[in-house]
């Protein structure tokens, strides 16, 4: 069955509802600059609020130069995955790997621009738990959750790169385009945002509860 990570959480109804309708990952997002942003005490608030056994479905989306101060805030909020985005260009692949061996969770993102941009990846495999293919945006503020769908052709291209067994589609994906992408791509896992919000950070419930529904009566049919 298609995997499904919800991003850009903001609030502990919104989580809920996705822990309800059966999501295998929640995001939330600590990066000041981001419109899904959410304070950490606010994150702690909402783990510490799930059920043990559901916390590992918990991600820390944080920005920072140095992976270990990453990895420090999420152990102080009872996380162990991160989406880390380092602004330490001397972080290296041994770094996630090492950081993996620790048993913390890594969901690296890779923002594609072109197919130039797929053949100069250059990534070892065993850095990442998964590897997030989203849309590059020309704004450098904007870390996803634009609405603007990824070029599946590159999400096919990156097969190449990367192992696709960890691959996960993210970029403008809704219950409109969703057969199709899926499809097209045969992901294993997406990553929704936009596509199930009234607003940025407010989840529609009916789209979540919507596109879950669609999810598993395609399942049950194939």
């Amino acid at each position: 069955m298609l995997r499904i990570k919800i991003c850009g959480l903001t609030n502990l109804a919104d989580a809920y509802m996705a822990l309800k309708l059966g999501a295998d990952f929640l995001g939330f997002n600590n990066i000041k600059r981001s419109k899904r942003f959410i304070d950490i005490i606010d994150i702690k608030d909402i783990v510490q609020r799930m059920p043990e056994s559901l916390r590992d479905k918990c991600v820390l989306l944080a920005e920072d130069a140095d992976l270990q101060s990453i990895i420090r805030t999420a152990k102080s909020i009872n996380i162990n995955s991160i989406q880390p985005y380092i602004t330490n260009p001397t972080i290296t692949d041994a770094d996630y790997v090492k950081a993996r061996e620790r048993g913390i969770g890594v969901f690296r993102v890779i923002h594609v621009e072109n197919k130039r941009s797929i053949s100069d990846l250059s990534i070892d495999p065993n850095s990442a738990d998964y590897f997030i293919l989203d849309t590059k945006s020309s704004d450098p503020s904007q870390l996803g959750g634009t609405g603007a769908s990824f070029d599946w052709y590159l999400y096919n291209c990156a097969k190449a790169a990367l192992p696709e067994k960890k691959m996960v589609l993210a970029g403008g994906i809704s219950l409109k385009n969703l057969d199709e992408a899926v499809e097209y791509t045969e992901t294993r896992m997406i990553d929704l945002s936009s596509g199930i919000e009234d607003a940025p950070g407010i989840k529609s419930h009916d789209k979540m509860q919507a596109l879950f529904a669609h999810i598993k009566g395609a399942s049950q049919s194939s």
